[in-house]
């Protein structure tokens, strides 16, 4: 089989950063390529380079001879009157209408219903395209992506298989190399004791010649001479031992295995079993004058209950976080509401919100939690993978995507409040800061409420209830 597409050698930096170099690949009729990677590792970068020469034949990227590659983004400005979901449908609807041999999508399922994003599974499994996808979205690269392409440390591994294959496929190299360190860190320690049992015989040797002289015996003049050559041996053994550790802990470095996060929540037991939130034949809406009402809501919290709401894109469920969370703009117009006190709730939103502007993470940190001393407040940013100082003295509107949400994360867990509401967080981060983010909230003992269409994110952070918003009437 004649591939669709060609890359050689193809390289993109910043002027002080290379993202990827020497990246060479054949891309064949019918592949379904993922590319991951952390933010900003350069996956939209890679597809737009594939994209834009894909008219214009230069020596890195070759498309065959009619092949006509089309490419939606992640940020679509047309259809402002739409929603994300709605913006990104129209676009796919549009590009699909023409003839085309190869489909670039980047982070398709952000902002994606169920049912939208059912259909998208649906492309993936019964079309013949070539599809090429940024994304971070573990259910679209367990069931429907047979190659991946993971930018890391400059460099794009080639893997074939699914995440799982591969993050199996990482983890047994890991102990491998682990194997590797141990049994090197035991050779060099044997060494180091056969060296040391030379000396030692080689200072009995001098002291026995010592003694023969005294005697008028000839001294024994080997011994010296073998010491001597065993610590020249030794020396060079233990660095052929350093260079090939070192090249070992690189390889090490290099592979992908995300640093949990083990914070733990303390736990306050006067709050189990209480009800966290109740609305009871609720209503609410925005006070404009005209718009649509949400009727008949009715869920109830207690305790570490984790419900989600589902609905339609439009269907009001931003409406009804803001009418729990007492926003100014929504007024909830009917039914029992018990809510707790905003100091008991937090909100976390896909713009991290809750981090205030120009602030650096220490000041961030110390303005929350005024009882902490300076020591206390590095144990716990160690705990959220702030160590260094140049990491704490950044300002919050410098950081990088997944830092804004380990802060976002730490100041939740600051507050430990008795009820967390989520909203589509999983939107725009990477496969890193989402286990981050799974690995704080399975530690969390309150209620929790979330906005999400990710099934395997719900699934990871043991959602067991659900509501589904439909009782929509237009005023």
């Amino acid at each position: 089989m004649q591939p669709i597409l060609e890359i050689c050698e193809l390289e993109f930096s910043y002027p002080k950063r290379i993202l990827f170099s020497d990246f060479t690949t054949k891309v064949y009729a019918g592949d379904k390529i993922a590319i991951i990677g952390d933010n900003g590792c350069g996956k939209s970068s890679l597809l737009k380079l594939i994209f834009a020469n894909s008219d214009v034949r230069l020596a890195e990227i070759i498309p065959a001879d009619g092949i006509k590659i089309i490419y939606v983004p992640q940020l679509i400005t047309d259809y402002a009157s739409l929603s994300g979901g709605q913006r990104f449908n129209q676009a796919l609807s549009t590009a699909l209408a023409n003839y085309l041999d190869i489909l670039l999508l980047d982070e398709p399922t952000n902002h994606l219903d169920s049912h939208n994003r059912k259909s998208l599974s649906s492309l993936y499994k019964h079309s013949p395209y070539t599809i090429i996808t940024a994304t971070h979205d573990i259910e679209l690269l367990e069931n429907h992506i047979n190659i991946i392409w993971h930018i890391i440390d400059g460099k794009i591994v080639i893997f074939h298989g699914n995440y799982q294959d591969y993050l199996q496929e990482v983890r047994l190299k890991r102990t491998q190399l682990e194997e590797k360190v141990a049994t090197l860190s035991k050779a060099k320690k044997e060494q180091h004791e056969r060296l040391m049992q030379a000396q030692n015989r080689a200072k009995t040797s001098r002291r026995q010649g010592e003694k023969s002289i005294t005697n008028r015996k000839w001294p024994t003049i080997t011994s010296g001479t073998k010491a001597r050559r065993a610590e020249t041996t030794a020396g060079k053994n233990n660095a052929i031992l350093r260079k090939e550790k070192d090249v070992i802990s690189r390889e090490l470095g290099e592979l992908y295995l995300p640093e949990e996060l083990n914070y733990k929540f303390a736990i306050n037991s006067n709050n189990s079993g209480k009800v966290a939130l109740s609305i009871l034949n609720g209503s609410c809406r925005y006070k404009e004058k005209h718009g649509f009402q949400l009727d008949n809501i009715n869920l109830s919290l207690s305790g570490s209950d984790r419900l989600v709401i589902t609905g339609a894109n439009g269907s009001g469920k931003s409406t009804l976080i803001k009418a729990i969370l007492a926003d100014p703009l929504v007024d909830r117009v009917s039914g029992e509401w018990l809510v707790p006190s905003l100091t008991n709730i937090a909100y976390l939103d896909q713009h991290y919100t809750n981090i205030p502007a120009d602030r650096t993470i220490l000041e961030v940190i110390s303005e929350n939690a005024p009882d902490l001393n300076y020591s206390e407040i590095r144990d716990f940013l160690n705990q959220f993978l702030f160590r260094k100082n140049e990491e704490i003295e950044k300002l919050s509107n410098q950081l990088s995507g997944g830092e804004r949400v380990r802060l976002a994360l730490a100041l939740i867990a600051l507050q430990n409040p008795r009820l967390l509401i989520l909203d589509e967080i999983t939107n725009n981060i990477d496969l890193r800061t989402r286990e981050h983010i799974i690995n704080v909230l399975n530690s969390y003992s309150g209620a929790l409420l979330v906005i999400s269409h990710d099934s395997y994110f719900l699934s990871a952070i043991g959602v067991n209830q659900s509501i589904k918003l439909d009782d929509i009437r237009y005023y």
